[in-house]
């Protein structure tokens, strides 16, 4: 989860990025809010509970100024997993960042400076995961009587639940975030992901989040591979491409070898040595040699796949 964590902070940390998803989220795709109109703010507050200062921590958050003027203060949260308390998390962020408001125009004040006025604080979730997210305020995680509801202020979260993106949202967006947009709607909508032929600003970013996300480790390795020039400009479908190639000779290798294993079974089986094996094949004594081996340790257990995965032939045999 840190992983994730940090590499969806990474890429949302962007004020390109930033202002793309506030765009298509909250405005419907109107390019109200402009990368350089945003103010990067420390994400980290603090709370105190029982004579204790816990400290407290956004994913991301901006200042968001029309003509140098504070307008609003804006945040976003990433959730992988259903969290039933986040309406309880999301207030004391915002509770915390409307303190801290009015504690820098009380210090201004008091120094007799003219102060900043007081805006609004905006949060929201975009939630990657994949159950329904059902409990989206404060009234939804409490168990209120009747006599005591209409005295307890609810507080409701907005969470944006990618999968349930529409490909016309999709297409609102400019930014990198297209990508993972992208990826997303085809996951749920789609028999196979063909991603769109997107080039990517953020390389490093993006690939690092698409790994903690879907969890495949192609999409960092991919990062290795890349020339030097090309890391700042990147094509998905480039990266799919290759990644079916290598995918290809991967599946081939194995067939190969799955073959292989079966013909020196049966040379085991007569008692052969695994040095006659391979000047019969024609192949590499290590190779044969590795492949008896499993064969001894496997047993009554012996499987083909199982002695493949012993000898894990897949960084043997290319």
């Amino acid at each position: 989860m840190a992983e994730k964590d940090i590499t969806e902070k990474m890429l949302e940390d962007y004020n390109d990025v930033f202002c793309d998803i506030v765009n298509v989220f909250l405005f419907d795709g109107k390019r109200l809010m402009k990368e350089e109109e945003l103010e990067n703010l420390k994400t980290k507050s603090q709370l105190k509970l029982s004579n204790d200062i816990h400290e407290q921590e956004r994913d991301v958050a901006k200042r968001w100024l029309k003509n140098n003027i504070r307008f609003a203060l804006v945040g976003i949260e990433n959730q992988t997993s259903i969290d039933n308390t986040a309406a309880l998390r999301i207030m004391s962020y915002d509770g915390a960042s409307y303190k801290e408001q009015l504690a820098e125009i009380d210090g201004l004040l008091r120094q007799k400076k003219k102060a900043p006025k007081l805006v609004p604080v905006i949060t929201f979730i975009i939630y990657f995961g994949e159950d329904k997210w059902k409990k989206k305020s404060l009234y939804d995680v409490l168990e209120i009587p009747d006599y005591l509801k209409k005295y307890v202020n609810d507080y409701k979260i907005n969470i944006f639940d990618i999968k349930d993106l529409t490909y016309d949202q999709v297409e609102l967006f400019k930014s990198d975030f297209r990508v993972v947009a992208d990826y997303f709607y085809k996951k749920y909508h789609c028999k196979e992901y063909v991603p769109d032929p997107i080039t990517i600003k953020h390389v490093d970013a993006v690939l690092k989040l698409m790994t903690a996300l879907t969890g495949d480790q192609r999409f960092e390795q991919a990062i290795n591979e890349l020339p030097e020039g090309k890391k700042e400009e990147f094509n998905m479908c480039e990266f799919i491409d290759k990644a079916e190639v290598r995918g290809e000779a991967r599946g081939e290798a194995r067939g190969r070898t799955l073959n292989l294993i079966r013909l020196i079974k049966k040379k085991y089986d007569k008692d052969i040595s695994a040095e006659e094996t391979a000047e019969i094949f024609e192949e590499d004594y290590d190779l044969v040699d590795r492949i008896y081996r499993a064969i001894d340790e496997l047993g009554d257990k012996y499987t083909e796949n199982g002695v493949l995965e012993k000898i894990n032939a897949d960084l043997i045999v290319k």
